[in-house]
């Protein structure tokens, strides 16, 4: 075996090995929100599969194909008969799926877990196809840095543990675009053309904004058009619309072939999609509220205060080096190499463009704006700071006296330590890190910005050890999966209208028939609706409670304690 062979192999496996770690630790030691809602979809999408219901696998808004089948193999994997018992399709919103399971002697959890993996083990797949693209543009300690850089964003990073799609959108995304770079700029060979539109077909398979990349696919279309302007520009305008529309037909060709539904119902698949999309976007809700597309209503969010809470969420979350390394990207496009210059001033404008469109969609679209549905906007932005920080220690250290690669390569394992460090000091999570600068400057200090449930696992798992857990019966808000998982006993869930004063006597009714009482403060504490609610039980003292990197999470009330004074408060709720 040729030296350079073993060299690439050696990359290859310390690639796998960095990439695996941090997301498979502790893999199963947490639940978010979403994710026992997405298991009870995938679980429908499973059942519709056995029963060759093609027409039932779809969900809303989101595709979310690619969730689904991830699911469905986990499924295959842990629970394969589920799709013969006849129960039919299980509403995903009222939690059907946890007690089936159960009764049938099955885990939910370990279900999530399986998923979960199968899907770091998918992007570990996306991962490596990336990296030997960029290998055609950048040399290899170029195109490892830079991914590994952006792979320990710890905002980013904690998305590929989670069973959601922004993972695979990020990065199906980021390989369409550069193998669509490398078809237009490198090799012109139509593989290359044919995985870039591929590609781009499972990441809208995934989630309905991916749309968001065609800004990214013009700049480069128009690139190619400008660089041909010499045999006209009429003829480089058709050879970027025939490369266009092969790349559509493959998208069309896969988002067909790989989803179930569109063999059977095409109409429905893409009116439930995207004329919920459009709904979401521009009525502001979805078509079971809306009930129809009326095209007099459509608005847009116009204001620019709504685009920048977006850009300061990304902010907040992303790292000092990232910043920088942003900033540093800005010389990238001034290297006095040709042909270093021109690469560098097409990945520089390509993840800038990306990174900012998809910002500008979720800013301006209505509805919800939650963090991860930008991570397309991390992974452009980190890859541009790792190439920023590249170029600028390589810059510095040929202006430093000899042992030039210590200077370079010391300074990007400074950078590099930064960033995994930013990530191992918020395990298991990871998604509860915030910028140190911000947090100083008093941005999102007072509570944390939008909390997946985290600290609910620290809550459950305390319950469980106490006691009769298996007896006592907890009232909590996202009981559901966030609690469930890790509590032997039965729970109950607090629904947000417990709080609105026109349902105290079901709040009541619940308390009364539980033994413990878990308020989610981080989230309660920080919403209006729940203020009252909060406020009525902070006449009591905490049974528990839970703190964590300096914020008060969660807290634990014991219900045979509570006195005749909360019970007036809360049946007082206004």
């Amino acid at each position: 075996m040729s030296r350079n062979k073993s060299i690439d192999i050696a990359i290859t496996v310390a690639l796998i090995v960095t990439f695996l770690a941090p997301r498979l630790a502790g893999i199963g030691d947490f639940v978010t929100l979403d994710e026992p809602s997405w298991l009870s979809q995938g679980a429908n999408f499973y059942y519709a599969l056995g029963q060759r219901e093609f027409d039932k696998t779809v969900y809303e808004y989101q595709p979310a194909v690619t969730t689904m089948w991830i699911i469905s193999f986990a499924m295959l994997a842990y629970f394969p008969e589920y799709r013969g018992f006849g129960q039919g399709y299980l509403d995903y919103e009222k939690g059907r799926l946890d007690p089936f399971m159960v009764e049938h002697g099955y885990d939910p959890l370990v279900l999530l877990i399986y998923s979960r993996i199968i899907q770091v083990f998918v992007l570990l797949v996306l991962f490596l196809v990336l990296y030997f693209l960029l290998q055609k543009f950048f040399p290899k300690p170029v195109a490892v840095f830079a991914l590994l850089f952006a792979m320990f964003d710890p905002f980013y990073l904690s998305q590929h543990r989670l069973m959601d799609h922004e993972g695979m959108v990020s990065l199906f995304g980021m390989i369409s675009l550069v193998s669509l770079a490398i078809h237009l700029f490198k090799e012109n060979k139509p593989a290359y053309l044919i995985l870039s539109g591929v590609a781009a077909g499972f990441m809208s398979l995934s989630k309905s904004s991916s749309i968001a990349m065609l800004s990214a696919v013009g700049v480069l279309l128009l690139w190619r058009v400008i660089q041909d302007r010499g045999q006209g520009w009429g003829k480089g305008f058709l050879s970027a619309l025939k490369t266009f529309s092969l790349w559509f037909l493959f998208l069309a060709l896969t988002y067909f072939i790989f989803w179930p539904g569109m063999w059977v119902a095409p109409g429905k698949m893409l009116y439930e999609v995207y004329g919920n999309a459009f709904s979401y976007a521009f009525q502001g809700a979805r078509l079971k509220i809306t009930e129809e597309l009326d095209v007099s209503q459509f608005t847009l969010n116009t204001r620019f205060a709504d685009v920048w809470e977006v850009a300061k969420i990304l902010l907040y979350r992303t790292t000092p080096v990232t910043w920088l390394g942003v900033v540093l990207g800005f010389a990238l496009p001034f290297t006095r190499d040709p042909e270093r210059s021109q690469r560098n001033k097409l990945f520089f404008t390509l993840w800038l463009v990306n990174g900012i469109a998809f910002i500008l969609l979720i800013g301006v679209a209505q509805g919800r704006n939650s963090p991860h549905y930008v991570l397309s906007s991390y992974l452009s932005l980190n890859l541009l700071a790792g190439l920023g920080w590249f170029h600028f220690a390589e810059w510095l250290s040929q202006r430093l006296p000899s042992s030039r690669n210590i200077w370079q390569y010391g300074m990007l394992a400074l950078v590099m330590l930064y960033q995994v460090g930013s990530v191992i000091t918020n395990y298991p999570y990871y998604f509860t890190y915030r910028n140190p600068i911000l947090y100083a400057a008093g941005w999102y200090n007072k509570f944390p910005h939008f909390p997946y449930c985290e600290g609910l696992d620290i809550a459950a798992k305390y319950l469980a050890s106490l006691p009769d857990a298996e007896n006592a019966t907890v009232f909590s808000y996202y009981s559901r999966g966030c609690v469930s998982y890790y509590y032997p006993g039965p729970t109950i869930s607090y629904r947000p209208y417990y709080s609105d004063g026109e349902h105290t006597e079901d709040l009541l009714t619940n308390l009364r028939a539980s033994d413990y009482l878990v308020v989610y403060y981080a989230n309660q504490g920080q919403l209006a609706h729940h203020l009252n609610f909060v406020n009525a039980m902070a006449k009591a003292e905490p049974f528990h409670v839970v703190w964590l990197n300096g914020y008060e999470y969660v807290r634990i009330y014991k219900v045979s304690e509570l006195g005749p004074e909360i019970y007036e408060a809360l049946a007082n709720l206004k």
